[in-house]
């Protein structure tokens, strides 16, 4: 371990970087290590295990799973939104539809063990393919391990019951492929045609996917260049790129999928209305005025970017720039966007590896064993730990306690008074509301503009935020019902406007009225309920 902390630290000597510089077909023919599943088995189940911890509701998930309950029922796919009354009747370009079945079949059959099932699965993918490429690399299996235990704390935030489960598991294994193809070793890069066809039904995240690979499409095209070995290469992996993107039309929608990505991608008011779609550094900034404590998962992700950058700069090959040129464009996305960061980590963590090994490589005296495998009382211990974190977190319970607070005293008042109608509710508890209050419609949800306008999400963020026009957008729509938290902006407003009337509050929402309805004429106070202290899906 002495040689891998010095290059870590970077006291290397520079004629043993321009040694392995060099040297580029000597390093990129090494043989594989060891892998973890091989080297401590127990250790990698237990990485497992830890990055699947946090099990909280996303605000989407009711919603995930009503749609895909519905596609289930009636075998087929509801191309026109029949949940709201602001695009009803619209065209839904549903591209996460395959997940919403799945988890729906899981769920279904099974409740929420089912769901549990299925993520636990996905974060098993998703881990494991990360430690078959880290064993690509040459790393040894301390290195890998290390590696591995910061990426598996950054990723385990966003490790939750969503979409984009399919794609941190299909980038995973992407990852494979290329790692494989770079270190000139058989891949069956072939595979990504069919893992782009399959992805693109599963996700929207399958741009990164084609990204990854268009990226280390040019960088080799740029590295193969640079040697004089002519675009052989880059003429193949261009036309697999090619296939790859052509396969990702194969879905009921054809091109309307990548019309909903799209839009996604270029519509400025995403960043505002999504948190996840804000930049890592604004999420870190919020974080630490939160909690210090959970900033770790971020510097955690942060560590493992400036190391791949380290240690590739200090001992660079050519044969390691697609890797690393796809590491580079993950870890901008990762900055603009804090949802990619997971794909950042699994970039930057292939590289960090490669040539972590490459300094080692370069003190040949170092005798750090990298066959040795754990022993057995080490292993049980382990798996114990594992078995234990497993009970703690609630992985076998049928409880999943949700990450936000939601309107369930409202929705139960909703309920016991029979009441229906149009409800402009919190953006996060749209698809909440389409679970349990079916007989109505509501104003806006998580779909967003796969399915709304951009009139319908402006005037929502308008009338939220308390800006000018409040009232117009109050008699535009035919609103039943406004249903907020109590800390909303609009909210104070609300309580002195005209036409509208308080007929519920405690402590997640407040409930109003169109002041002539019969309740609101025969009700002369306010319900008012007490909250529980935990809420738990559904």
């Amino acid at each position: 371990m002495a040689s891998l902390m010095r290059a870590a630290h970077g006291d290397a000597a520079p004629d043993d970087a321009a040694r392995v510089a060099a040297e580029p077909e000597q390093h990129a023919g090494s043989p594989a290590t060891m892998s973890l599943f091989h080297y401590a088995p127990a250790m990698a189940i237990l990485l497992i295990v830890i990055a699947n911890t946090q099990r909280f509701t996303d605000p989407d998930l009711w919603g995930h799973l009503r749609f895909g309950q519905v596609v289930l029922a009636v075998h087929h796919l509801v191309r026109l939104d029949p949940y709201s009354y602001t695009a009803l009747g619209a065209p839904w370009r549903n591209h996460e539809w395959l997940t919403e079945v799945t988890m729906a079949f899981f769920y279904n059959h099974f409740g929420v063990i089912g769901l549990k099932i299925w993520k636990l699965g996905c974060v098993t993918a998703t881990i494991s393919g990360v430690m078959i490429a880290l064993a690509e690399t040459g790393a040894t299996p301390i290195t890998q391990l290390l590696l591995m235990m910061l990426a598996t704390v950054a990723v385990m935030p966003q490790m939750q019951f969503r979409p984009q489960l399919f794609t941190f598991a299909l980038f995973a294994w992407l990852l494979v492929l290329l790692q494989r193809h770079a270190l000139k070793r058989r891949s069956h890069l072939w595979l990504v045609i069919p893992m782009m066809a399959l992805w693109a039904n599963f996700h929207g995240g399958f741009i990164a996917g084609l990204g990854a690979l268009g990226m280390y499409t040019a960088a080799t095209a740029a590295r193969d260049l640079r040697r004089g070995d002519g675009f052989g290469a880059a003429f193949k992996l261009g036309a697999l790129t090619v296939a790859a993107l052509l396969a990702t039309l194969a879905t009921p929608y054809g091109v309307d999928t990548w019309v909903a990505v799209l839009n996604a991608l270029r519509n400025p008011v995403t960043r505002v209305a999504v948190s996840d779609w804000q930049p890592l550094l604004f999420h870190l900034a919020e974080q630490w005025r939160l909690s210090h404590m959970g900033t770790s998962f971020y510097f955690c992700a942060l560590t493992l970017m400036a190391t791949a950058v380290i240690a590739f700069v200090r001992y660079p090959t050519l044969d390691d720039l697609p890797m690393m040129a796809v590491a580079a464009l993950m870890i901008v996305a990762a900055f603009t966007a804090v949802r990619n960061l997971p794909l950042a980590v699994m970039a930057c963590i292939l590289p960090a590896a490669r040539h972590l090994a490459l300094a080692r490589a370069a003190r040949p005296t170092d005798e750090e064993s990298t066959s040795e495998r754990h022993s057995g009382a080490n292993q049980i211990a382990i798996a114990c730990a594992a078995l234990f974190l497993i009970f703690y977190s609630d992985g076998l319970s049928s409880r999943l306690e949700t990450e936000q607070r939601y309107p369930e005293g409202a929705v139960s008042f909703l309920q016991s008074h029979h009441l229906k109608g149009n409800i402009l509710a919190d953006f996060g508890w749209g698809e909440y509301l389409i679970w349990h209050t079916p007989e109505s419609k509501i104003y806006i949800d998580g779909r967003y503009d796969t399915v709304f306008s951009g009139k319908v999400i402006g005037d929502y963020l308008k009338f939220f935020f308390n800006d000018a026009g409040v009232q117009q957008v109050l008699t535009d729509y035919p609103h039943d019902f406004i249903l907020l938290a109590p800390k909303a902006p609009i909210v104070k407003t609300l309580r002195g406007l005209p036409g509208w009337k308080l007929i519920y509050e405690d402590d997640d929402a407040v409930l109003f009225i169109r002041a002539g309805e019969p309740i609101a004429l025969a009700t002369s106070s306010v319900a008012k309920n007490p909250t529980p202290k935990h809420q738990y899906f559904p």
